[in-house]
């Protein structure tokens, strides 16, 4: 027996493809959020502690930082438009990735299905890198420590030690481009989007402006490139 039971109500093969396409995308996002949750809790920190609680969110605010995130997502846009122009081997294997199987398959999915995988993507890459390592590394050493270092973790990010700090940053960046190992250039932007989103985290002392900022920018790229495969196929 197949994955799915099959009755006079299954879709079509490819269709079928596609869901579980969809499902296993997300839930492999959302992993990488538990595992940042569940690493977090090994360390005796709260991965949400930048998030606030539901019974104490300040909607205005909240809307404020829905609003940074969307708008700094915009930056980014921009540059990967600008660096996707320079002629050059490497730029355009990034540029080939579209003509992947597994590109095309999740372009395939609905509009409603990329921005729910975006979401994911936001969500649980951002739980694990800016929610959990970054700033547990800048809590490294402790008040009682040899470093001697104030900042613990749910503080703002202004008490921090400035070259612990950028190391946090650092490290935990680099962690995420790794994350993305498609090629060597895909790694280093990678790892500049991290820098970018933790950035905006240390501005903000929230976590949900690089998770929106993630989220949009994905959503962004998906919705581009699906355009353009649709223009491709019509044409």
């Amino acid at each position: 027996m197949n994955w799915i039971e099959l009755n006079e109500d299954t879709p079509p093969q490819e269709e079928a493809s596609d869901e579980f396409l969809f499902v296993w995308a997300c839930g492999f996002e959302l992993a990488i959020g538990l595992a940042g949750l569940l690493l977090a809790w090994l360390l005796g920190i709260d991965a949400r502690a930048y998030l606030g609680r539901i019974d104490k969110l300040a909607w205005k605010s909240v809307a404020v930082e829905l609003g940074i995130g969307v708008v700094a997502s915009i930056p980014m846009l921009i540059a990967i438009t600008l660096l996707m122009k320079i002629p050059h081997d490497a730029i355009d294997a990034i540029k080939r990735l579209s003509d992947a199987p597994t590109m095309k398959a999740l372009l395939s999915l609905s509009h409603g299905e990329l921005l729910t995988l975006s979401l994911c993507a936001g969500i649980g890459e951002e739980l694990a890198f800016r929610g959990c390592l970054l700033p547990w590394l800048t809590a490294a050493g402790g008040s009682d420590g040899p470093l001697s270092n104030p900042f613990q973790v749910g503080d703002s990010f202004s008490e921090a030690v400035p070259g612990l700090l950028a190391a946090a940053v650092l490290v935990s960046s680099i962690g995420f481009g790794l994350l993305h190992p498609i090629t060597k250039l895909y790694v280093l932007v990678a790892s500049l989007m991290g820098i970018y989103f933790a950035a905006l985290m240390i501005a903000t002392d929230s976590l949900l402006v690089p998770i929106v900022t993630h989220a949009a920018y994905d959503a962004a790229q998906f919705l581009i490139a699906k355009r353009e495969l649709d223009a491709e196929s019509v044409g």
